[in-house]
């Protein structure tokens, strides 16, 4: 990114990129630096990233194109900030102004439904047809989180007592190396405490497990005390009716596929594959014929829209794709 402006509005870019996923790794490490220097940094950003996420939500409920209204907001702000100047030759932020404004927004839309900016806890939750949300928390570990999901986090405490409570749902979680306290993840009655490591959580009314991708990953149950170690490959299960904890290797190739977009299939019926298509693109699928339903499909995919995974897939099969009112259909040629 260019390095211009004032420091302010080098910093604003710079948090901009990072939430955005497109910060060079240049960037990255200024802004890390950035963070530790002053606790009101760090606040800054997270307030900052607050402020993003939930007017996106808040947009993408509604039908509206978030970006669209935040750009069009900076525009508004910028060129008022231009006549402001032209008037009266005051040293005057338009970042200051563009990130009051949005917290005001906010703050008007966001009570009752989603994020309560008063509150020492800061509540995520996504919707059952949302895409896959993206959250930075207090200590630099970035969450991604599956559609139905809620989590929680002590905002003013989180860097002491690294705990993300998960009420329901699924996230990946890449842990951030921190000198302060272990991560952990509350699960009801059991506790996933990291060891350095990236893994997948899952929470449901009959169980809460965890794969590990990279590092280890302790699971224990608070009451009994009994514990599990989970290295990369392995999957931790806790049963809510039996209160039993177990480990075993993970067998599901795709169980990071929502994240990702990548998927392995070897061999597996066509009909299996394409409820593992619904669930990841949160979109209508529907198959027509018993003989095309058990068609075996070996395939690697790794593309972002369901489109160009289905238009592989059928030339594959040898099958025709239709689509009809925002529904796919397959069906024999």
């Amino acid at each position: 990114m260019e390095k211009s402006g004032t420091n302010e509005e080098l910093i604003y870019s710079l948090i901009i990129d990072d939430l955005e996923q497109t910060i060079s790794d240049a960037d990255k490490q200024l802004l890390e630096e950035w963070r530790r220097t002053a606790e009101i940094n760090e606040k800054f950003y997270q307030d900052f990233a607050d402020v993003q996420l939930n007017i996106e939500k808040l947009y993408h409920k509604n039908g509206f194109d978030p970006q669209l209204s935040w750009n069009t907001l900076n525009n508004k702000l910028e060129l008022q900030a231009d006549v402001e100047l032209l008037e009266e030759p005051k040293h005057k932020s338009s970042i200051s102004l563009w990130f009051k404004v949005a917290a005001a927004v906010l703050v008007i839309v966001s009570v009752g439904y989603y994020f309560m900016l008063g509150s020492k806890y800061v509540v995520v939750s996504t919707t059952q047809s949302d895409v896959v949300s993206r959250v930075i928390l207090p200590d630099g570990t970035e969450l991604s989180l599956n559609a139905g999901t809620i989590i929680k986090y002590d905002k003013e405490n989180f860097n002491a007592d690294r705990k993300l409570v998960l009420e329901r749902g699924e996230v990946f979680i890449q842990v951030s190396k921190h000198k302060g306290s272990q991560f952990r993840i509350d699960l009801g009655d059991v506790e996933a405490r990291d060891i350095g490591t990236s893994f997948n959580v899952v929470k449901n009314e009959a169980q809460a497990s965890v794969i590990v991708e990279e590092g280890k990953v302790a699971m224990k149950h608070r009451i009994a005390g009994e514990q599990v170690l989970l290295t990369p490959g392995m999957l931790g299960v806790y049963n809510t009716e039996t209160k039993q904890l177990s480990r075993m290797n993970n067998t599901d190739p795709n169980y990071k596929a929502w994240v990702d977009k990548k998927f392995i299939f070897h061999e597996m019926p066509f009909e299996q594959v394409a409820a593992q298509l619904k669930k990841v693109y949160k979109m209508p699928l529907i198959i027509k014929g018993d003989d095309l339903k058990s068609r075996k499909l070996t395939a690697k995919l790794h593309y972002q829209t369901l489109d160009s995974v289905l238009e592989v897939i059928s030339a594959s099969l040898q099958c025709k794709l239709v689509k009809e009112q925002n529904v796919y259909v397959l069906s024999a040629n």
